[in-house]
């Protein structure tokens, strides 16, 4: 029953195709049909369900994009519809009816399958100059395919950089593929700050109405001076190292001499202490050795020798 309703619903919706469109959960996929972009300015896609077709972009325009979260839809140069679906997820899996208004509908089955093979990160870094090799394994059924490196911008902007069939080569960058291993390797010399962007790598297919690019995986190419700024730091170690022992030598030297100040001050302070004792003392003598006629001797010599210890 429910199959049934799908047929009618689509029946009603005008001409329908149907094809298969595999994707991968992390990566992307890009949709191409026939259709004339400007032909109509009602522009749509929507996820069918059991009761009807949720739309997930509907609008009236005569713009060459329009777009929504994940899900962008826009025109080739030769005003071909296109469909764009980024960061793939398992719940995006599912049928799919796109076009203008009520008429040109193409429907596409999306399967999202694990992405387990491409080995590589969601970032790597470079530095400026650096000449790097980006190394991507990819699934043994896309050993004959035409392999492809885009990239794609803040903007959602997908630009082809390099392929495996035509355009081994461009400036900086250069694609090789190693069918044997499942290997696909990237070039890119002479790196830049431009060079600072998501690299889109995938497969094509092109032999059914609806063509589409599905991308196995996605990375950051982050570039930055840190080498630089590593080799500077690794020239400027050893003064490094012998700025921080005078600075440690210095201290000691510091620390000694108030040690020794200190030591100093004490001393001089207890021989002051020592000489006024002594001065003291031979006042003392010299007043107790004095006579005093008005004392008696024992008394005198008590004094003199109580002064004695």
């Amino acid at each position: 029953m429910k199959i049934l309703l799908l047929v009618i619903l689509y029946l009603i919706s005008g001409p329908v195709d149907c094809s298969d469109v595999i994707g991968y959960s992390g990566g992307s996929v890009i949709v191409i049909s026939d259709i004339n972009w400007y032909k109509h300015n009602s522009k749509y896609i929507c996820k069918v369900n059991e009761k009807d077709c949720t739309d997930i972009i509907r609008v009236d325009t005569k713009r060459y994009q329009v777009q929504e979260g994940r899900f962008k839809l826009y025109s080739t140069p030769d005003n071909f519809f296109l469909v764009l679906i980024r960061k793939l997820k398992p719940q995006d899996a599912g049928m799919y009816r796109f076009g203008l208004g009520d008429q040109s509908n193409l429907t596409m089955n999306l399967k999202i399958y694990n992405n387990t093979s491409s080995g590589l990160p969601k970032i790597i870094n470079a530095y400026l100059g650096q000449n790097i090799t980006i190394t991507c394994n990819y699934q043994g059924e896309y050993e004959s395919n035409t392999k492809y490196v885009d990239t794609v911008n803040d903007d959602i902007k997908i630009k082809p950089i390099l392929d495996t069939n035509t355009n081994f080569k461009n400036g900086r960058f250069s694609i090789s593929d190693d069918r044997s291993a499942k290997v696909l390797s990237v070039n890119i010399s002479d790196v830049r700050e431009t060079d600072e962007v998501f690299y889109l790598f995938g497969v094509y297919y092109g032999d059914r109405s609806v063509r589409y690019w599905t991308y196995f995986t996605q990375v950051w190419l982050h570039v930055t001076d840190t080498n630089l700024m590593t080799s500077a730091a690794l020239i400027e170690t050893p003064s490094a190292v012998c700025f921080t022992s005078s600075i440690i030598i210095i201290i000691i030297i510091i620390i000694m001499l108030l040690v020794g100040g200190c030591g100093l001050m004490i001393y001089k302070m207890r021989q002051k202490r020592t000489q006024d004792n002594t001065d003291s003392l031979k006042r003392k003598e010299n007043k107790q050795l004095t006579p005093d006629y008005n004392t008696d001797s024992a008394s005198v010599y008590e004094n003199i020798k109580m002064s004695a210890f």
